[in-house]
């Protein structure tokens, strides 16, 4: 699955010139954390976080009224505050990856941008979270089968083949170490089991692997 998949198409955006007070209003009513800077022609010129709004806005202990703290916001341009390194990310990159750079830069939302750094988008945590429901099959009903096994080729296939002669369906299938040191794995698969009663779970165990949970799902919307 690729970012192009799940990024928001429509992005609000403010320019270096506007107040930061005006961008604290969008923020608000949008309801951002962030937003990217751009340039008339779409370009990522910088970014502005709900942080960055919070150190130029007087504190909640100020003594000034609500017109004369706006007033003082609006003198700053976003130009002022903005952060201009700007971390991106391409429409045909990952999924995964994309997980991978929200989590290293601990960041909510990352802008979109083309070969010409314009944007053309903007994918958030929340994006990640729905991917993650749709590769894990949590819109079907299914059944969640978790087993112990060793970590070594072939494992995958074989189980595969167990669940093809039981006529039995894979909805997803993922497999991780759990003890590299001695090639210790956890497969955990969820298979349609809406038409075929439990013996896939019995040729699953005299093949040599050890079931360690059975769970039974509803289709979620």
């Amino acid at each position: 699955m690729l970012v192009k998949d799940f990024m928001t198409k429509v992005v609000v955006t403010v320019t270096e010139d506007q107040s930061m007070l005006e961008a604290r209003e969008i923020m608000r009513s949008k309801k951002l954390i962030s937003i990217p800077v751009v340039d008339d022609m779409k370009r990522i010129r910088g970014i502005i976080t709900a942080d960055d709004v919070n150190k130029v806005s007087p504190s909640d202990a100020s003594t000034l009224s609500r017109h004369e703290a706006n007033y003082l916001l609006g003198r700053f341009r976003v130009r002022d505050i903005m952060s201009r390194t700007v971390i991106t990310v391409h429409e045909d990159e990952t999924i995964e990856y994309v997980a991978y750079k929200l989590y290293k830069h601990k960041v909510n939302a990352l802008p979109v941008a083309d070969a010409d750094n314009k944007i053309v988008g903007i994918i958030a945590q929340m994006d990640i979270f729905r991917s993650f429901v749709e590769i894990m099959g949590m819109d079907r009903g299914c059944t969640r089968i978790t087993f112990a096994t060793e970590d070594k080729p072939g494992v995958v296939a074989e189980i595969s083949n167990i669940l093809k002669e039981a006529d039995v369906n894979i909805i997803t299938l993922i497999s991780h170490p759990t003890d590299k040191e001695n090639n210790k794995a956890e497969v955990v698969i969820r298979v349609d089991l809406s038409n075929k009663g439990m013996d896939v779970i019995e040729n699953l165990r005299q093949a040599g692997y050890e079931i360690t949970s059975i769970m039974n799902y509803e289709g979620i919307e």
